[in-house]
């Protein structure tokens, strides 16, 4: 009888603890997000306000807002793909894609006026330049049903529509967010090759872990000065 009892009990603890294991990964899960990085997007008013130097820049971790996906096609004198990006094979042709996840960590090895180049692997940056919101998302395509067509190797490369300046900067200057840039066509280049910022890459921005970003301002020491006596 002794052991009936003994085996009832370590049943309901079993049942008790099975049941408390959701509750303790939610609780596991919101003490892991608390004590994340509480990111906020870096502005050029940011960097000013706190007299940032290249040098504090450069050494303060970014952040990117949303996923970068850069694609071109390859051709037979373009064969060379690196080690670190995916292939693709899309409507018959050679893709080579770069990936860049949203909240991939990065740091500036290069800063100049309103433009500062992030590093997400050795070797390599992409350039984010200040200013206004530029983009609205483009209008989807009419559907026409009973028609298949090809998937598109580069979605998203149609011109978006131009914003109304952000209340971050009125586009005559730096200011605003440091945007990722892109030229004519959504071009960039990226490890001397020309790719295309497909989907919503060119929405990214970057972002800096505000508590870090006091601990940068608080070593900073400007020093007073010494006057002579009655001076």
């Amino acid at each position: 009888m002794p052991f009936s009892v003994h085996t009832t009990h370590a049943a309901a603890r079993w049942r008790l603890s099975a049941a408390s294991a959701p509750l303790f990964l939610a609780l596991l899960s919101l003490l892991l997000l608390g004590c994340g990085p509480r990111l906020v997007p870096f502005t050029h008013e940011l960097r000013v306000q706190r007299d940032l130097s290249d040098s504090d820049v450069k050494n303060l971790q970014f952040y990117v807002s949303h996923p970068i996906a850069l694609r071109r096609e390859l051709t037979a004198e373009s064969s060379q793909v690196t080690s670190s990006h995916k292939l693709l094979l899309v409507s018959g042709k050679v893709i080579e894609e770069v990936v860049v996840e949203e909240r991939t960590p990065g740091v500036v090895v290069a800063a100049r006026g309103g433009a500062l180049s992030v590093s997400f692997e050795p070797g390599a940056s992409l350039t984010f330049s200040a200013g206004p919101e530029r983009f609205e998302p483009a209008p989807p395509a009419p559907s026409f049903p009973g028609f298949a067509t090809p998937p598109d190797p580069f979605p998203g490369n149609a011109e978006p529509l131009l914003a109304s300046p952000s209340a971050a900067g009125d586009g005559s200057g730096p200011g605003g967010n440091y945007w990722l840039a892109a030229g004519p066509g959504r071009e960039i280049r990226y490890q001397g090759k020309v790719f295309s910022a497909i989907e919503d890459s060119l929405r990214a921005h970057l972002l800096i872990d505000a508590d870090a970003l006091e601990e940068v301002v608080e070593r900073r020491t400007v020093l007073p000065g010494v006057r002579l006596p009655g001076r």
